[in-house]
């Protein structure tokens, strides 16, 4: 008798526990849901390159007659100023000859224009004489100021710097003797450098002129400044086995980067405006991507079409209403219409 009693307690008192921790229809799952809303999402392309000098706003330093070059002043990556010295150089023998001609030919026609003024003035020379002699004398003034300007007439010429800039190239040492025309070095605008970038061959099609790009310094993500692609190139960098891509920064965005920096480049391809979730959110399986919304204390899964991704948030299309609760944790749990308590946004 006492046996029956104590099981029909016990029986009693499971029972009792059994309402409080299983209720009527199953488990209750804690969970935590955020409310479905429209957010504007950015589709983007990430590539890495290195900051470097646009040939467009780089100058060639070279010299109008043949010189040796006696000492060089700046070295290749040096930053100058406007007005620096970058090279001195001496005037061959042969183009200081030529200042001495054209001075002794200009010395020959004012003798000459006197003579024949002289002449003129005893009726021994003809007027077409006299203006020949006068243009002869105009000639050789425009031969030596030409020679002037050049600088032959300097034993030694100090090249400076046309603007401040960075020097990219020196193709000359101390000694060399450098023909008329040929490239001492290179200066580029340090306000005006170029990014190039690589991306990956299947996202060239992607990338077009114009998109915006966020720069920033690999080593640095506070140094940041927007560009623009320039130029997407056709063919595949044979070194980095990517797509090379160019961006432009605009006049003086580019002095905060210093030539040669890594940096990495984010290409907004595509923005869209719609349905957005938390990446937690979205599940897969055989049956393909699906979240779970609560309605009325309950979980239903919603099959969706993901979209874009970014920054943590993934676009998403499907039977789904503006307000929905979204479980973003404790979803892997669930099934279809099991109770849920959320326990926080």
């Amino acid at each position: 008798m006492k046996r029956a009693v104590i099981a029909w307690i016990i029986l009693l008192a499971f029972g009792a526990f059994s309402r409080q921790a299983f209720p009527a229809g199953g488990p209750v799952a804690a969970v935590r849901t955020v409310s479905l809303g429209m957010h504007e999402l950015a589709a983007t392309i990430t590539g890495y390159g290195t900051v470097g000098a646009d040939p467009r706003n780089t100058t060639n330093i070279s010299l109008p007659y043949a010189a040796q070059v006696t000492r060089l002043l700046a070295a290749p990556g040096e930053v100058v100023k406007r007005g620096a010295p970058l090279v001195e150089v001496s005037v061959s023998p042969s183009e200081a000859l030529g200042f001495t001609l054209a001075r002794s030919n200009l010395e020959f026609a004012r003798a000459e224009l006197v003579r024949v003024q002289s002449m003129a003035e005893q009726q021994l020379a003809t007027r077409s004489q006299l203006d020949q002699a006068r243009k002869n004398v105009a000639d050789a003034e425009r031969a030596l100021a030409v020679q002037q300007q050049l600088g032959t007439n300097r034993g030694s010429t100090m090249v400076t710097a046309p603007f401040a800039g960075i020097v990219s190239m020196v193709s000359a040492a101390p000694g060399d003797r450098m023909p008329a025309g040929t490239t001492v070095m290179q200066l580029a605008r340090r306000d005006r450098l170029r990014v190039v970038i690589g991306v990956e061959p299947e996202d060239m099609g992607l990338v077009r002129p114009g998109m915006p790009v966020l720069v920033s310094s690999v080593f640095d993500e506070r140094l940041k400044m927007v560009g623009r692609v320039e130029k997407v190139f056709g063919m595949i960098n044979p070194q980095t086995r990517l797509i090379d891509v160019t961006v432009t920064l605009g006049p003086g965005r580019a002095a905060a980067l210093v030539a040669g920096t890594r940096v990495k480049g984010v290409i907004t391809v595509s923005r869209r405006k719609g349905y957005a979730v938390p990446r937690s959110a979205v599940l897969k399986d055989a049956g393909g991507a699906y979240l779970f919304v609560v309605r009325n204390g309950r979980a239903h899964r919603v099959a969706v079409t993901p979209g874009i991704e970014s920054n943590g948030m993934v676009a998403v299309s499907g039977m789904l209403a503006p307000g929905d609760r979204v479980v973003t944790v404790g979803n892997y749990e669930l099934r279809e219409g099991m109770a849920v308590r959320e326990g926080g946004k």
